[in-house]
């Protein structure tokens, strides 16, 4: 972690403010996404484990980057909040499978990508001093995408356009992931340097995610899908 300058109350300031700010933001858009997917309920089911897992990523950083770097409340948080990374990467797979997929691209794909997620982080927590940074974000990056194959199969069966927001929010979350194991840039040194811009890239791919989530948050899940509608 850089030597960030600390104010009264932040450990690390950017880090800390940049998530729990938007942890309020994506706890308001909740609403609106689960009401827009009524009428299904493992449709909601997914879309509320997205928004949870989303929420409650940005809380435990924000929490963890605000208290002091040293003690036993630390240790604990920063093993939460590399713990949540994997749930968020899980929980954002959930409702595109669940509403996008069916059969073995819904449960299977699932089932393996939860399995990996559940063993991301029991190896994470056990390992946690032995594991350097990163190899712990490389984990985080080989799990997300997985989801390329996805993406493709999304690609060919409605069209490159409505596939994008996918695609952007992957690439925001590897590039400030790399960024971050590259420590650069420094934007204003000891305010917003490698760690804070891996935040902003947090907040601007998980909002390429729930975008595209919002899309089809409405559509039906019991029949396949053979186009996209015109109006979602």
């Amino acid at each position: 972690m850089a030597n960030v300058i600390s104010i009264s109350g932040f450990s690390d300031p950017f880090s800390s403010l940049s998530h729990l700010l938007g942890a309020g933001v994506f706890a308001v858009l909740s609403v609106f996404l689960v009401r827009r997917g009524r009428g299904d309920a493992w449709r909601v089911f997914s879309l509320v484990l997205f928004c949870l897992g989303a929420v409650a990523l940005l809380t435990i950083s924000g929490v963890n980057h605000l208290i002091a770097r040293q003690g036993t409340t630390h240790l604990i948080m920063q093993r939460l909040d590399h713990a949540a990374i994997f749930v968020l990467i899980a929980c954002s797979f959930t409702p595109i499978h669940m509403i996008l997929f069916h059969g073995w691209g819904r449960w299977g794909a699932l089932a393996i990508i939860w399995a990996i997620a559940f063993l991301g982080i029991t190896l994470k927590s056990i390992f946690f001093v032995s594991i350097s940074e990163s190899v712990g974000t490389a984990m985080y990056i080989g799990m997300g995408w997985i989801g390329l194959f996805s993406w493709f199969s999304i690609v060919r069966r409605y069209g490159f356009d409505f596939a994008q927001p996918i695609m952007w929010g992957g690439l925001a979350y590897t590039i400030g992931a790399i960024l971050d194991i590259l420590q650069w840039p420094v934007v204003i040194s000891g305010v917003i340097q490698w760690h804070e811009v891996f935040h902003v890239a947090v907040l601007l791919g998980l909002a390429c995610h729930w975008s595209f989530i919002y899309q089809i948050a409405n559509w039906p899940i019991d029949t396949p899908h053979r186009n996209a509608p015109r109006s979602v």
